[in-house]
């Protein structure tokens, strides 16, 4: 996302100072975003305008983003203040280094800056939270947790996510081909395996199978499969209830 739309004045990328919102991509800014879109689409439901196909096009970007393969053609990972929109290069880094389109406008002075690798161990996005709590769907209650994946991904693993002093683990696995624990959805509490549920058809949303949404007891003596909430999925079991 642009932290100025393509049409107002101030959407130019004329000025040589490193730190500009004048329509750059902010990883910040791209994780609020991301945010709020895990917590409509969970909440509330598919909507006219945005459904689990826009999160998988938004994360799929923003991972990209995350390195610096896509615009300079070398792939380690790199996280720097902000993105070009369009031509997909780090503005600060190359405005740091001279590079162009924006030479003499380095100001390190020295290869041995120590602002030199800024771009290795500048971590002020929250990518991770997206994948933990979008991609992957966790999310902790009062009595429970929810598994909720905003995922087209036909298989993924998560494990060892500590949650209120438990262990969890999580395997989705559609047709059962990418791991060796059958297909569905699976879920560990201290490495013990609580139960699964298969995948569900949403033919609106993906020609595939879509993970389920489950609910989890904190003990792993309760698991149900509630549905996902999109166009034509019944929900096979019942919510757990808040006291």
């Amino acid at each position: 996302p642009r932290t100025t739309e393509r049409r107002s004045a101030c959407y130019n990328f004329s000025n040589s100072a490193q730190c500009n919102w004048n329509g750059g991509s902010w990883p910040y800014e791209t994780s609020k975003v991301g945010t709020a879109l895990i917590n409509l689409l969970q909440t509330y439901g598919p909507q006219s305008a945005a459904d689990v196909t826009t999160f998988d096009r938004l994360l799929t970007t923003y991972a990209v983003a995350h390195t610096r393969s896509h615009a300079d053609g070398i792939s380690p990972p790199h996280v720097d203040e902000d993105l070009h929109p369009d031509d997909g290069y780090w503005i600060t880094r190359r405005k740091l280094h001279g590079i162009p389109p924006w030479p003499g406008t380095g100001g390190l002075g020295s290869a041995r800056h120590p602002l030199s690798a800024r771009g290795t161990h500048y971590f002020h996005s929250t990518f991770n939270d997206l994948v933990l709590s979008g991609l992957v769907g966790l999310r902790a209650h009062a009595k429970y947790f929810e598994v909720y994946p905003l995922s087209l991904a036909t298989s993924f693993c998560a494990t060892r996510l500590r949650l209120r002093a438990v262990d969890v683990s999580l395997v989705w696995d559609s047709d059962g081909s990418a791991y060796t624990h059958g297909p569905g959805l699976h879920v560990w509490l201290g490495g013990r395996h609580v139960g699964s549920a298969r995948g569900v058809s949403v033919l609106e949303v993906a020609p595939g199978l879509l993970p389920p949404r489950l609910h989890v007891s904190y003990d792993g003596e309760r698991l149900v499969a509630i549905g996902r909430g999109e166009a034509g999925v019944v929900p096979i079991g019942p919510r757990f209830e808040e006291e």
